[in-house]
């Protein structure tokens, strides 16, 4: 697991959006498991076909806080607590909030494009925080490349410091080579969206970079 390697004392519980972002996944993944026919509320999350259809548009928004088991969640919330209260302290709240959300509705969007290649693939439901939370990448690729993290070792046995950059930058790479391979060949990879991990980092990064060129580094002056 990736975990910064050195504090920027930006303490996670004072970005409140942050901490209601994370409360609401796991709440929404509660009521999934409550759901007494077994679906986990399926009929929230996101369908391609939907969407083009014209219907149910309202899924764009609700499946980015939705999760199919408990690796998925804690996966995702693991990486969104490591990298949420940077983007929050740096941005804003209103603006993290509107990046948040921009990045996991544009992460579906794409993802639903890319269906169209193999029709068939455009009735299977899509859920997650990963768009919303590649989008988060983005923003702390563009404005905290410096800051370091700890990955593990090829073996696994210990681990290594490496920069912030290099880490989301190889990461995206992956997921951009994994997104256009399954164009090729659907059945694969899984049944992970990699698109919507594409399309979230870009509009992450957009807005970050739009940020970043009006403030310049001004948001590294903000006390914690």
């Amino acid at each position: 697991m990736v975990y910064e390697a050195e504090s920027d004392k930006i303490p996670f519980f004072k970005q409140y959006l942050s901490v209601i972002i994370l409360l609401a996944n796991i709440i929404v993944f509660i009521w999934q498991m409550l759901d007494l026919t077994g679906q986990m509320h399926i009929e929230a999350a996101f369908v391609p076909a939907d969407f083009f259809a014209g219907i149910n548009w309202w899924t764009l928004f609700t499946s980015m806080f939705m999760h199919g088991d408990i690796v998925h969640i804690i996966m995702n919330m693991w990486f969104f607590i490591i990298i949420t209260d940077n983007c929050e302290h740096a941005m804003g709240h209103v603006l993290y909030l509107i990046t948040y959300i921009i990045s996991g509705i544009c992460g579906s969007l794409l993802h639903a494009l890319s269906t169209l290649i193999w029709p068939f693939l455009t009735t299977i439901p899509s859920l997650g925080a990963s768009g919303a939370i590649f989008g988060l990448m983005g923003v702390y690729l563009i404005l905290y490349y410096e800051n370091k993290f700890y990955l593990p070792s090829a073996t696994g046995t210990s681990m290594r410091k490496v920069s912030a950059g290099y880490f989301i930058v190889t990461y995206f790479i992956a997921e951009l080579t994994y997104a256009i391979y399954s164009l090729m060949d659907p059945f694969s990879l899984g049944s992970t969206a990699h698109f919507a991990h594409v399309g979230g980092f870009i509009a992450g990064a957009i807005i970050a970079g739009v940020y970043k060129g009006v403030k310049g580094t001004s948001y590294k002056k903000k006390k914690p």
